[in-house]
């Protein structure tokens, strides 16, 4: 998009709190994403709101930086969920509740994570924090629900309801359970929906539940142009080998290899082991230990391969990903593009290499129109019989400019050396005078 549709924002120039942007200047966050310029106001008015987003567009920014302002303003009750925010999985949740707490430094706004795969003891923490008021409840539907049926959590006072990736929480089986939360909630309310894309079954929940929202909407992200695409069309028998022949060329460091199945995963993982590879697996029978554990061994180089379904193709933040490679073809050319996606982030580059079999050649064709482009053919390894590709029309234009995702901000908790929850007139006046020395 153009500079003319998506101007330059400021932080600064949004009515959000002092406190708030004191913890996005130790941030060094200054300008907004198109996602947040556009969204914050909205929200800022009390208004109900559809974002029509993909993942890595700072739309949880968008959605926190103005709750955390709204709840600030408020006559709130100290023991009451003031705000809720719906996510369809663990991993997601804790993102949100990481950036909640850079955020909400100097704000003194409290915020608890809720969502299963932990022990009893966690979930007693749960309850007590309900208990005792907590201004923000992060929470995956099956979780918060199992508070609701125990009588642990009460939302007949909570004011603001956000849904995270709510297109991901229909294909999960989440509706109903959004439903039956949704009616929990007083008929004054602020509902903030956000989804990459608008299915039927969003949008008339949206109708039942909502009042005259606001919609902003933001383009399809396209890979991002520092990513090397290529594709083998093969053989389904032929993976195994092709992938052994793409780490012997490119010794996997930093690599994420996807498959659309567990039980192939948990496969792939047994055999590269076997094979002397450093990988590991991540998958929906994995415990929360177990995830965390595999998660924190790949972010700090203690594993050079993972080997993992699509639970880590959206929400996970790690910037330095070399490869990614889809043993299986994706089944939504969005699922390829937030694949992909992993690598090739704050700027540097990367590859992605996707295996097409015979019956999947149809899921690559709808990749390549949603990209404008055909993908680069590798030639199979010595030996490899290449199968005959019948050929297609080009894909067909889609209109609108190319371009890279936008740039996402990292949400790391701040650096600094004044006391939590204390407004600084030193860093106000500094932020003033820093915004207007780059416009001189």
């Amino acid at each position: 998009m153009s500079d003319e549709l998506h101007p330059e924002v400021y932080f600064e120039d949004l009515e959000l709190s002092d406190d708030v942007l004191d913890a996005l200047w130790d941030m060094r966050f200054e300008k907004c994403t198109p996602i947040q310029a556009q969204c914050i106001p909205h929200i800022l008015q009390g208004r109900d709101l559809i974002g029509i987003a993909q993942t890595g567009t700072g739309k949880t920014a968008a959605y926190l930086l103005p709750m955390l302002t709204l709840l600030a303003r408020e006559h709130i009750d100290a023991d009451a969920v003031n705000c809720l925010i719906m996510s369809p999985t663990r991993e997601l949740a804790q993102q949100i509740d990481q950036a909640l707490q850079g955020f909400s430094y100097y704000t003194g706004i409290n915020g608890v994570a809720v969502y299963g795969g932990n022990d009893g003891v966690r979930f007693e923490q749960e309850r007590k924090s309900f208990q005792q008021g907590a201004d923000i409840v992060i929470a995956t539907p099956g979780r918060l629900i199992t508070h609701l049926q125990l009588g642990n959590l009460d939302l007949s006072r909570t004011t603001h309801l956000i849904l995270d990736e709510a297109d991901r929480m229909l294909d999960m089986g989440f509706i109903d359970d959004i439903k039956l939360i949704m009616k929990q909630l007083p008929a004054q309310r602020q509902v903030i929906l956000f989804s990459a894309t608008m299915p039927p079954e969003i949008d008339a929940m949206a109708k039942e539940f909502m009042t005259s929202p606001a919609e902003v909407r933001i383009a399809v992200s396209k890979p991002a142009e520092k990513i090397d695409q290529s594709i083998y069309v093969c053989r389904d028998a032929d993976k195994p080998a092709i992938v052994q022949h793409i780490f012997a060329e490119i010794h996997p460091q930093r690599v994420i290899l996807f498959s659309s199945s567990k039980q192939r995963v948990k496969e792939l993982t047994v055999a590269l082991k076997r094979k002397g590879f450093n990988c590991a697996q991540m998958h929906s029978d994995l415990d929360q230990k177990e995830r965390n554990e595999v998660m924190l061994a790949f972010k700090q180089r203690k594993t050079d391969l993972l080997i993992a379904t699509d639970i880590v193709s959206r929400g996970i933040d790690i910037d330095d990903i070399q490869m990614v490679v889809n043993y299986d073809c994706p089944h939504d050319p969005e699922d390829y593009v937030h694949r992909i996606g992993r690598t090739a982030r704050a700027g540097r580059e990367g590859k992605a290499i996707t295996l097409v079999n015979e019956k999947d050649r149809h899921l690559l064709a709808r990749i390549e129109r949603l990209l404008e482009e055909k993908l680069p053919r590798r030639p199979l390894p010595p030996g490899l019989k290449q199968p005959e590709e019948p050929s297609h029309s080009e894909p067909r234009k889609q209109g609108g400019k190319r371009r890279g995702n936008p740039r996402s901000n990292h949400l790391a908790k701040p650096h600094h050396d004044a006391p939590k929850n204390v407004a600084s007139p030193q860093r106000k006046k500094k932020r003033t005078q820093q915004k207007k020395g780059g416009e001189s």
